[in-house]
């Protein structure tokens, strides 16, 4: 699910003139989630699996898994808070 988010708010940005191409905006949104090009390449491709890195990425997005319930797990995947 972050891939497609990624993606889309890269293409919203290009579509509404916030950034001039889709490697700007894929620039902005790493540098905001202070995460490497590996990473960020990764999370790109659907392919990331650590949490930390993923929650940074949630982060420059403006979204908290945990306010809806779902922690991030290491294995790439999550689950439902209990509680």
């Amino acid at each position: 699910m972050l891939r497609l988010f990624l993606q889309a708010r890269c293409l919203h940005a290009v579509n509404t003139g916030l950034s001039r191409d889709i490697k700007a905006a894929r620039a902005g949104l790493r540098k905001a989630a202070k995460v490497t090009a590996a990473a960020f390449d990764s999370a790109w491709n659907g392919r990331l699996h650590r949490a930390e890195t993923r929650q940074r990425l949630w982060a420059a997005l403006d979204v908290a898994p945990a306010d809806h319930g779902v922690n991030l797990t290491d294995d790439g995947g999550q689950e439902h808070a209990v509680g």
